[in-house]
């Protein structure tokens, strides 16, 4: 009988050996075995923002530019001292991010993201933000569809405001073929970049049609490196535009060969840690008006067909700061940050007939200062901010260098209140 028992006994503790040495082989492959991920987010936003005169502004005046000269009538009544007011939730987003299991050392991931910032005939609309898939490799990353463009994406300032430090910090997101060489905290980029929400100026206002014809997307070349709380990059881009195609000789329709070349570079940095976050970029290039920037370019002569315009690019720089303390807290937490801001407009290198750009043609200098406060409790956030944007207008010269200023100034409240929200999916 004990006999008995003993080997019931050894059989009970091998089958529990075996099962638990199963068990064991079908967890560790669970764990190997990657799962397909797919997350959906975004938030609900409303803003309010008061202004005290007119501005340049959109997104129904939520994305503010600049203030409005001095428009005075005959009484020296200024038109544009107008003080104004809007609560807007246009700006609420939701999106999806998509993620496949590595195979041969490659995964997949994609984005659509989406707001209500598009413009329709009486309200306002769903427009596409993000729109891109990503091949990724351990060192390499190809990225095809409309992203954030480089010279804006690879360094934006947290502040409160959805100008996001514009038009001091280059704004855009544009269709592209990107391509990311990742070699330990050093990544390499190149970039071929098309318009398409935020063309550039000319004769027919605001067009991609421009870049279109002239046959060449804008090429960017950058490195950043990032490690340790530390980034610091430095990039530069090329852009070729044809701001014609025909023109009108003697009552005939006639074919124009006109481009305009431009080059823009800029420089940034961020250091951050648990609670200090220090960040700054600069921007010095010419015809910038693309990246929502107060720039652009003019037409000066003909050439020897007798009919085909000359042109040359504005020149500017623009420069940010932003200073942040953040709390680190389980649940409630406080940001609070200061932007300052500085643009210098340069003018062309030829005296100019006329000029297309962003903004206005009498700018000499523009500079901002910004502090906001934003409270975090969980998904939730409030955040207010107040913006002093001061414009040096003044009268242009033959190379729209600018000189004569005078002062005008806005000052912007602005209140958000945000929830956000965001689930992952697993199969």
């Amino acid at each position: 009988m004990i006999s008995r028992l003993k080997a019931a006994a050894i059989a009970l503790l091998l089958l529990l050996a075996t099962s638990a040495m199963f068990a064991t082989d079908s967890t560790e492959v669970t764990q190997k075995r990657e799962p397909y991920e797919m997350e959906i987010y975004g938030f609900v936003r409303n803003d309010f923002t008061f202004d005290s005169r007119k501005t340049l502004a959109a997104v129904g005046e939520l994305f503010s530019f600049i203030p409005m000269d001095h428009q005075l009538n005959t009484l020296g009544e200024d038109l544009n001292a107008v003080p104004s007011s809007r609560l807007l939730a246009v700006v609420s987003r939701l999106g999806f991010n998509f993620k496949s299991p590595t195979f041969n050392g490659m995964f997949i991931n994609a984005k659509i993201e989406t707001d209500f910032c598009g413009a329709g005939a009486n309200y306002n609309m769903f427009r596409i933000r993000h729109a891109w898939v990503g091949l990724n490799w351990k060192h390499h990353q190809i990225i095809a569809g409309q992203s954030w463009h480089p010279m804006s994406g690879d360094l934006l300032p947290s502040i409160v405001s959805l100008n996001t430090g514009a038009p001091f910090n280059a704004f855009s997101r544009a269709p592209q073929l990107r391509y990311n060489a990742k070699i330990d905290a050093v990544t390499l980029s190149a970039a071929a970049i098309y318009q398409l929400q935020y063309p550039a100026p000319g004769p027919n206002g605001n067009s991609t049609n421009y870049q279109v014809f002239g046959g060449l997307p804008e090429l960017y070349l950058g490195v950043t490196y990032a490690a340790n709380g530390l980034k610091i990059g430095l990039g530069g881009e090329f852009m070729s535009l044809r701001p014609r195609t025909t023109t009108e000789v003697n009552g005939e329709t006639v074919k124009v060969n006109e481009t305009v070349n431009s080059v823009a570079t800029q420089l940034f940095a961020q250091y951050g840690n648990k609670n200090f976050t220090v960040a700054a970029k600069s921007i010095y290039g010419q015809n910038t008006g693309h990246l929502l920037m107060m720039s652009g370019y003019g037409y000066y002569g003909v050439k020897e067909d007798g009919y085909s315009r000359n042109y040359a690019p504005l020149t500017q720089s623009a420069t940010w700061l932003t200073l942040a303390y953040h709390t680190a807290r389980e649940k409630h937490n406080v940001r609070a940050t200061v932007l300052g801001g500085y643009m210098k407009n340069f003018g062309a290198r030829h005296d100019l007939d006329g000029v297309y750009v962003r903004g206005y043609d009498n700018i000499n200098q523009i500079f901002r200062m910004a502090p906001s406060v934003q409270y975090l409790y969980k998904g939730l956030v409030v955040g207010l901010e107040y913006e002093y944007t001061g414009v040096m207008y003044g009268t242009p010269q033959a190379n729209y260098s600018v000189v004569g200023d005078h002062l005008v100034g806005n000052h912007r409240a602005y209140i958000m209140l945000v929830y956000n929200f965001s689930h992952k999916f697993f199969k």
